[in-house]
């Protein structure tokens, strides 16, 4: 990398169409970023069938906001794509979250990456996970330009998503599910490797904050963000609301593997300053491992991802009453050289693959990280769930929606506990 600085570009207008017109600006003007009678693909986040007030999808405004910018550069095809999380349908997640319609308003090509089937085979080089290979879409990777849009949010799997992460949308199933059996944030860098946005723009007009992304809790910041420099996105995208980025393991994977900057001095935010938009955002996925002092939590050597499913899934067994009732249970996080003797298996539940070594001595549960809701399963139920051949689909989603009131209601009181202590909502 050069020492050339990242710029970041931060907006703040009346209306999310000025924002996004002020970011292009900011970052050289759209005729200057797009070739003209270029393919542009946008990529939002459309990951799960969730409807706009709920901030789960970007928000389908400021995807019509972007086409409507893009357009200005007379592109010869501007195609919206996506493929959404493991077991949901993405042309579901389209109608539901509001982005076909903008679609069909705009006049633009609609595609769901799940169902393509001309595919080829992109080798990543110098791989970091088990990631040797991806089959991508020809369209999107003849593309001239891609234009990574995704929203802001707290995410169980990785504390937040935002700009890294979203590119994740562009793998089919298996890929997909290969990444979450492993480490998720070098499986993203792979990933990164074989399909690069060349612009990230992000909506932070409703982020969510919570135990996104299936409890999410919006808030109100009314910003957009743009930048060529991914990493750099996400980095002043956590300082607007209050993220400590160094809590988030993947900020240095990404540096180190070179697809932008964590070192603030070499990043130049224009347009609005951190300071003017700043909102506090509550993430509930960051903090102390000894919250729970009920249970016995090891946790040294532990990634964020996984700090964050703990984080989760304890609280998860606090709104439905399994919490008291399973006290005495060690949990294991990371990487571990030894753990006691003495835990009865039934008593000692083994979360992700850095505790592989000790799978027969207690309930292992795989993935790294693995699937969201699977230790407050495990441990209520007493016996493994892990996810694996169908689980997540015919056990786990049920399981979930049947939980989910109680869940709700929870999340909803804890946040206005914290809104109302930091005073901006």
């Amino acid at each position: 990398m050069t020492n050339k600085k990242s710029i970041v570009a931060v907006a703040k207008e009346n209306e999310i169409q000025d924002s996004v017109t002020k970011v292009f600006d900011l970052l050289g003007g759209v005729n200057n970023m797009l070739e003209p009678n270029a393919t542009v693909v946008i990529k939002p986040n459309a990951g799960h069938a969730n409807p706009p007030e709920s901030s789960v999808c970007t928000n389908p405004e400021v995807l019509r906001a972007v086409i409507r910018e893009v357009k200005k550069a007379n592109p010869k095809r501007i195609i919206v794509a996506e493929a959404a999380a493991i077991g949901c349908d993405t042309i579901e997640c389209f109608k539901v979250s509001g982005i076909e319609q903008v679609a069909v308003d705009e006049g633009v090509e609609l595609i769901d990456i799940k169902r393509d089937k001309d595919l080829i085979t992109v080798p990543v080089r110098n791989y970091k996970s088990n990631i040797k290979s991806v089959k991508l879409p020809r369209f999107l990777l003849e593309a001239e330009h891609i234009i990574n849009l995704p929203i802001l949010k707290a995410h169980a799997s990785m504390v937040f998503s935002g700009a890294l992460k979203n590119i994740k949308g562009t793998v089919q199933d298996k890929v997909h599910l290969d990444m979450h059996r492993q480490n998720l944030a070098m499986a993203m860098m792979d990933v990164w490797y074989a399909v690069r946005a060349d612009i990230n723009i992000v909506d932070i007009i409703n982020p969510a904050g919570g135990y996104g992304p299936h409890t999410p809790v919006p808030l109100h910041v009314g910003c957009i963000l743009g930048s060529y420099d991914p990493v750099a996105a996400d980095l002043i995208s956590c300082d607007i609301v209050g993220i400590d980025t160094n809590k988030v393991d993947y900020f240095k994977v990404a540096a180190e593997a070179g697809f932008g900057t964590i070192d603030r001095e070499n990043i130049e935010v224009i347009g609005k300053s951190v300071e003017e938009v700043y909102t506090k955002m509550w993430i509930p996925y960051i903090g102390g491992m000894n919250r729970w002092p009920e249970y016995n939590i090891l946790a040294e050597n532990a990634c964020s991802s996984c700090q964050a499913l703990l984080s989760l899934n304890m609280e998860e067994l606090k709104a439905i009453d399994e919490y008291e009732k399973n006290s005495g249970m060690t949990v294991v996080i990371g990487r571990k050289d030894s753990i006691p003797e003495d835990i009865p298996k039934e008593k000692l539940v083994l979360h992700g693959n850095c505790t592989r070594k000790w799978k027969d001595r207690g309930m292992f549960i795989e993935g790294c990280p693995p699937a969201e809701p699977c230790l407050y399963m495990t441990i209520s139920d007493g016996k493994v769930v892990d996810g694996k051949n169908g689980q997540l689909g015919e056990y786990c989603r049920p399981r979930m929606a049947k939980d989910a009131p109680v869940w709700q209601e929870y999340v909803n009181k804890k946040a206005e506990e914290f809104y109302k202590e930091h005073g901006n909502k």
